[in-house]
This record gives structure tokens, C-alpha cells and sequence, in this order.
């Protein structure tokens, strides 16, 4: 009903930033920017509109409690989980595609540019900003998607990977970031991303969130249209066997069109796409079998710190552990910089 749906308004999509960048402001302030944001979507009864507010601010007190779940999260796995494949807790050359070390050797040549970039990786959408190629070897994803189904039927606790998906891992609380993703990132994505998106920090990206995320029949079987809290993103297409599921792209979020343009990409086994994080995208639902996707959203401080990318404002941060959502703050009276939150997303 109406109610739910604006329920849903409030937490995911255009509404998302709404309620979140509220929550920092006088309450009354808070409320008003609220209702008229939910007025706008059709809310018009005062039960309503306090049933929603009800959700909204249980969903932001859920957003505050996350990193220290989290981090209760990942000590417990830190001293209890055992791994079935350690080997893969350091990134090794071998786990990666010869195709995507010779792109990467390319980006970081003398004279390297985005021309020559284009003859590295296949165009998926030209307008759209969308390119593919070889990441993994079969044997790394076939290992990978073990270890990640060894982690799910341990008694572990697991954490969602984002409010929208509610099956797969957080590979930070695995403690897969220091000398996997970290590496990766530094060595390998974001040379390529600095050809590939100079305008979005693609050369400056100093942090991320890295996750997986399965979906199968009776769990996760699509996800809604949406942007990432990312500059950059990489998705990359582990397994298993599975049909449909395809992804669908439309517009950049900061260009809307009246009648959106879609597009649909269909997934190649380890093979990553490339992407803007501000790329509205989602998942077509999945027929059968089961699909595991490895997603790095790659965040560049230098962006966002003038701009948070899900509040279009500048950030009110608070302080975070780890990359946190990839803000810095600025060193004062002597402490030192520390990676934030915006308060407002």
C-alpha cells in the first residue's frame, strides 16, 4: 500500500538522502524537510506521515549502530573463523587474469591515455561510461566462492553487505581488506581508473568497500534500481551456474532524463565491469541456479569531501573506523586525520 511504499521512498533511492541528511538538523527543521519531501510523493494523512517518520528514524539509529556491530563482528571472526583457504587472504599475480596484468602494465606506461586504454578492455556502453574485462583466473573464483560458502554455513556471525541486499559477506569483517583488496585497489584498479575516469577521481581513489553478494531461488533474487556510495565501482562475476539475472543500466543520477534509457548487461564469469558509482543500475531476477559477484566500491576523498555523492552536500562528518565511507578530515589541535562518515547519509 501507500504506506509502505513510502516507507521504502524514505530508505532507498532519491528519498534515501532526504531522511539522512535531516537527521543531523533542529528536529523541527528535521520534520519539515521530511513531510515535504513525502508530501511531494504523495503522503497527505498525519498517520502517515508519523508512521513513516517512526521508520525513518528507527533506519537511521540501524545506520549509526553499524560500525560498531561490525567491529564486534570481525574480532570474533578474527580469533574463531577458520579459513579453508588461507592462501587467499594475500593477493597473489596468479589469482589474476593475464589479460587484466597487461592492462594494468599498460596504464601505468609511459604515454599511456584512455585511446589506448580502449584496446585493453571491451566498451560496454560507450555513453554510459561501462567497460569489461578479464579480473580472476577460473581457479581463483572457484576457490574464492568456497572459502565464501565455508564462511556462510560457519556458525560466524554475518553482517548484509548494504541495506539492500541481505545474503553475501562483508569482506572487511573477513579480513580479506589489508592485503587483498587494499592491493588491489592500489595497485591494480585504479590505474585503470584514472584513465577510464579522470572527471570522478578515478586517479585519486583512496579507499573503498569491498563485499560479495549471492543470490539465489527464496533469497536475494534481483535488486531495485539504485546508485553506489562510490566514485568508481567494480563488479565482478565469480559464479556459479545460474540464468537471467542480468544487469540493467540507465541514466548518471546527476542527468536524468524524462524516459530513461536501459540497457542490459549480461554477466561474463570472471570477467569485472567497470562503472560510475552515480550509474543508476540494478539486477534483473535470476531464473535458477545461483550467482556470486564480487562489488569494490571505490571511493576518492578529494571528491567527496566537497560533495558527499548521497546527499549532494558538503559532508557533516563523524568519526569512523577503518575507510569508513571514504571522507578525511582535516587534521586540528594535533590529532591525527582519521577516514569519517558523513553524518548526513
Amino acid at each position: 500500500g501507500r504506506h509502505a511504499d513510502l516507507v521504502y521512498l524514505a530508505k532507498h533511492g532519491s528519498a534515501n538522502s532526504v531522511y539522512m541528511c535531516a537527521h543531523v538538523q533542529h528536529k523541527n527543521q528535521k520534520c519539515l524537510f521530511i513531510l515535504q519531501a513525502l508530501r511531494e510523493r504523495g503522503c497527505r494523512t498525519e498517520e502517515d506521515f508519523e508512521a513513516v517518520i517512526q521508520e525513518v528514524e528507527k533506519e537511521v539509529q540501524r545506520r549509526k549502530d553499524l560500525d560498531c556491530h561490525s567491529r564486534e563482528r570481525k574480532t570474533i571472526i578474527s580469533q574463531n573463523y577458520i579459513p579453508k583457504h588461507p592462501e587467499l587472504y594475500m593477493l597473489q599475480d596468479s589469482f589474476l587474469a593475464p589479460e587484466f596484468v597487461e592492462t594494468v602494465q599498460y596504464c601505468t606506461s609511459d604515454g599511456a591515455d584512455l585511446q589506448g586504454l580502449l584496446n585493453h578492455v571491451e566498451s560496454v556502453s560507450a555513453d554510459k561510461r561501462i567497460f569489461r574485462l578479464p579480473v580472476f583466473t577460473e581457479e581463483f573464483c572457484q576457490a574464492f566462492i568456497e572459502e565464501l560458502e565455508n564462511f556462510e554455513q560457519s556458525e560466524m556471525p554475518k553482517g548484509r553487505p548494504n541495506s539492500m541486499n541481505n545474503y553475501g559477506v562483508l569482506l572487511n569483517e573477513l579480513g580479506m581488506d589489508e592485503a587483498f583488496i587494499t592491493p588491489l585497489r592500489e595497485t591494480y584498479l585504479r590505474p585503470i581508473s584514472a584513465l577510464l575516469y579522470p572527471d570522478c577521481g578515478g586517479g585519486s581513489l583512496d579507499s573503498h568497500k569491498a563485499f560479495v553478494v549471492k543470490y539465489a531461488l527464496h533469497e536475494d533474487l534481483d535488486l531495485s534500481s539504485h546508485y553506489d556510495n562510490a566514485e568508481v565501482t567494480l563488479n565482478v562475476s565469480l559464479g556459479k551456474e545460474f540464468t537471467e539475472g542480468h544487469l540493467y543500466f540507465a541514466e548518471f543520477r546527476q542527468d536524468p532524463k524524462p524516459v530513461p534509457h536501459y540497457i542490459e548487461v549480461e554477466h561474463v564469469p570472471r570477467h569485472g565491469l567497470f562503472h560510475r558509482g552515480g550509474q543508476m543500475h540494478g539486477a534483473l531476477p535470476i531464473a535458477s541456479g545461483e550467482r556470486w559477484n564480487l562489488i569494490i566500491w571505490m571511493r576518492s576523498s578529494a571528491v567527496r569531501n566537497l560533495l558527499c555523492p548521497m546527499c549532494n552536500r558538503q559532508p557533516d562528518l563523524v568519526p569512523a573506523e577503518g575507510f569508513g565511507d571514504g571522507f578525511t578530515g582535516s587534521p586540528r589541535d594535533n590529532q591525527p586525520e582519521t577516514v569519517d562518515l558523513c553524518s548526513l547519509t
